[in-house]
């Protein structure tokens, strides 16, 4: 590949659709841009890091660490932001869907996904009133989601395979990036008047 925005679509958990959306053209024109073995226009780049919001070498750097990339571009700072509920579920849901397959991310209960988030929320936001680092905080969140798409996992009988570590980051960083994205809308429209 000539380009990284498949890898890229996926580590944030985008679908195609979603994608395209972001960038204003029909899926079909994705589907082209992540399977083109031709180098990308400049202005391809540009709209595509802007729509991932990372630096634009990196669309089309072959070395470049995707996971670092979307880690960067993920960064949740929690102070600045508190977790968003909503946000929550919907973190979990993917990466449980993402790590054990959509079926199983489709049928967990309304009650089993509410008590994930509560689980969620109580490790990631155990020490939130003391003063601790942006980046400790950050690392809390990571752990609380994996610890909780794992529990669920482990409950409905998913057996790793040999990718489950790789795929578990990209699905956590995915999962911190649609997190973030929610928690920061939550607070615009608590506040419409920062905006």
């Amino acid at each position: 590949m000539m380009n990284n925005i498949k890898e890229l679509r996926l580590a944030f958990l985008l679908t195609p659709k979603q994608l395209a959306d972001r960038l204003g053209i029909k899926v079909d024109v994705l589907r082209q841009l992540e399977n083109s073995d031709l180098p990308l226009a400049n202005e391809w780049n540009e709209a595509v890091a802007l729509a991932f919001r990372v630096p634009t070498p990196t669309i089309s750097d072959p070395d470049a660490d995707i996971g670092a990339v979307v880690a960067a571009a993920s960064s949740f700072h929690v102070p600045e932001y508190p977790i968003c509920r909503v946000g929550a579920r919907f973190a979990i849901q993917a990466m449980v869907a993402k790590l054990g397959g959509l079926n199983i991310a489709l049928d967990l209960s309304e009650e089993s996904l509410a008590n994930a988030v509560q689980n969620l929320l109580a490790y990631a936001e155990e020490e939130k009133s003391a003063e601790v680092e942006p980046e400790l905080r950050l690392n809390r969140l990571s752990q609380s989601l994996q610890i909780v798409a794992l529990t669920i996992l482990q409950s409905r009988g998913v057996d790793p395979d040999r990718e489950f570590p790789q795929t578990m980051v990209i699905a956590r960083d995915g999962a911190l990036s649609l997190l973030r994205i929610y928690s920061q809308l939550e607070q615009v429209n608590a506040n419409p008047e920062s905006e």
